[in-house]
């Protein structure tokens, strides 16, 4: 609490600086000391400065010429200071009959301090005249030094100063009152610092709890960041294995349809390979009777051959005795001859007729033995012919057999192929395991992903709640500082 003498100061800023020893005059083109004090309520500045200024000057930009105001050395906050500022001759105005004042200027272009006005003029014996108008009559000009001038000036002064003396008394008086009053206020301020200080005490504790609820808020907004970190994390996850499931998805889809086709040309394949299974057991059971009708075939053309063989001995033996009968023939008709010719008897005759007979007879008798071998080789000939046409059969059945025999490897393609088509089975069985895998993922990162959803919803709501707090606090904060001015 300031005391009372301090008051007008405070209420003045003119008085912050105060300037010593200002003459009414100074001589122009010559050396200027300008001595003036920094009270209490000024805090210098390097920048503040020091201006001659023309009396009726309205802002500070108005100034003739100035200084810069250095910082007092070894200065102490609060202090009083006496500081001089040396104007040199030719930065000063000349004998112009203006009047003139030190200002003292802070760096924020503030006025803090103004002297009593003077002049710059040369020294002369002689004082001007000057004119000037009657108070009484405006008419009328009245003819004075400037000497005069001043001593008008000083009667006026010495009448302000009787008027301030009075106001001094009112003045000394209100300060009589307002002493009391400020012992009042001094009491009430008291109060207010004990008041202040409890306000403290709570604004203390208020601050630490404050502080504690933003270290939980950051330990909860980071919570909450990883959190979303995380639940953005796991949206693309999601989003990955579902282009995963759906690409396995089209990929089983495909398999379905390669495996559909492949299960219809199993089918077919399964139809035709049961049709040729039976053809084929139809082939080997006509493959064993022609295999055995073959053995009896080939025994048969060996006895044929046999047979033709012993058929044609026969035939040579007959052709032989035929040719000899022939020539018996041939020599009986020439004995006949001969015994026409001759002179034979009756009983040689009859004998003779009767060999004839007898050899005519055995000639007709091999004659027919000769037809009768002549249609069994004829019949050789053709149950030959009948065999090689069954052996040609036959070889055109083997040929059938080993076109059977290609349809057997066909049929152990097939085999391969079911292989192959077990193998697609198990692929699609793999596939489908796989893509159940993935619906169980997709099913277990959605569970997690509503889990963190619902954990980022939680933080959320204690961040805000912790904000509202925080808010709350400053709020009381702000009402504290408020209170305390």
């Amino acid at each position: 609490m300031t005391s009372f003498q301090e008051v007008p100061l405070q209420t003045s800023n003119f008085a912050h600086v105060i300037f010593q020893n200002v003459a009414k005059s100074y001589l122009p083109n010559a050396h200027l000391e300008c001595h003036y004090t920094l009270t209490p309520y000024i805090h210098p500045h390097p920048k503040d400065w020091v201006g001659i200024f023309k009396v009726g000057w309205s802002t500070a930009r108005d100034y003739y010429t100035f200084l810069w105001s250095p910082v007092p050395e070894h200065y102490v906050e609060g202090s009083t200071v006496n500081c001089v500022l040396a104007f040199q001759g030719y930065y000063l105005p000349n004998d112009d009959g203006e009047f003139y004042q030190f200002c003292y200027v802070t760096h924020k272009g503030e006025i803090r301090g103004a002297s009593t006005p003077f002049q710059f003029r040369a020294s002369s014996p002689v004082e001007e005249l000057l004119t000037m108008e009657d108070e009484g009559n405006s008419d009328m000009l009245v003819l004075t030094t400037k000497a005069g001038l001043l001593e008008l000036k000083i009667e006026k002064t010495m009448k302000e100063k009787e008027e301030l003396l009075k106001l001094i008394a009112v003045l000394e008086k209100e300060t009589t009152q307002l002493r009391e009053q400020v012992g009042r206020m001094e009491r009430e301020l008291n109060h207010e610092k004990e008041r202040c200080d409890q306000l403290q005490a709570e604004q203390k504790v208020l601050f630490e709890v404050s502080q504690s609820l933003k270290m939980e808020n950051e330990e909860f907004k980071k919570r909450y960041n990883d959190a979303t970190s995380k639940a953005l994390q796991l949206e693309e996850d999601i989003v990955s294995v579902t282009h995963k499931a759906i690409e396995k998805e089209t990929e089983l889809d495909s398999l379905k349809d390669k495996l559909r086709k492949a299960q219809y040309e199993r089918e077919q394949l399964e139809c035709q390979l049961k049709t040729e299974k039976d053809e084929k057991e139809l082939y080997k059971v006509h493959l064993k009777n022609t295999e055995i009708e073959n053995t009896k075939l080939v025994s048969e053309v060996q006895t044929l051959k046999n047979l033709d063989g012993n058929k044609e001995n026969m035939i040579t033996h007959f052709k032989e005795e035929i040719s000899r009968l022939q020539f018996c023939l041939a020599e009986k008709e020439n004995l006949q001859r001969a015994f026409l010719l001759t002179t034979s008897t009756k009983e040689d005759t009859v004998f003779f007729k009767e060999q004839l007979r007898k050899a005519e007879e055995q000639v007709q008798a091999t004659r027919q033995e000769a037809v009768f071998l002549a249609k069994e080789l004829s019949d050789a000939v053709n149950v030959q012919d009948k065999t090689m046409a069954d052996l040609h059969t036959a070889r055109l059945e083997n040929e059938r057999v080993k076109k059977q025999l290609a349809d057997a490897v066909a049929e152990l393609k097939l085999s391969a192929v079911r292989k192959d088509q077990e193998k697609t089975d198990t692929l699609e069985h793999e596939l489908r395991r796989e893509v159940e895998d993935l619906k169980l993922h997709l099913q277990m990162t959605a569970d997690h992903y509503k889990e963190k959803f619902k954990e980022c919803q939680r933080l959320q709501k204690q961040i805000n709640f912790q904000t509202n707090q925080l808010i709350t606090i400053v709020s009381s904060q702000r009402k504290l500082g408020v209170s305390r001015k």
